[in-house]
């Protein structure tokens, strides 16, 4: 399995869980005492709450900064793409 597929495995596996976690509240606030609620929320409202917020993909600058926390966290030194260590930890600067 490549990747790429092992990939859309996944994200077929964690939509197929959020449908059945949405399907389980469904029956729970269908099945919910209606007597001991004076006003309960719709069911769009309650099914809004919980569904997952698409987060917005990373410039490259946040990709940039993480790499470079990672590769401090891990030890490793940064190089500029001349090969340069740099120890400021900044590989683009050249000082």
């Amino acid at each position: 399995m490549t990747p790429h597929e092992l990939n859309m495995q996944i994200e077929e596996w964690s939509s197929r869980l959020q449908a059945e976690h949405r399907e389980r509240i469904t029956i729970a606030y269908l099945t919910a005492y209606w007597h001991r609620i004076r006003k309960m929320p719709t069911l769009k409202k309650v099914l809004e709450d919980i569904q997952l917020k698409k987060k917005r993909p990373q410039t490259p600058e946040e990709m940039l900064a993480m790499v470079r926390v990672l590769n401090a966290a891990l030890g490793g030194k940064e190089v500029s793409s001349r090969g340069e260590t740099n120890t400021d930890g900044n590989a683009e600067s050249g000082k």
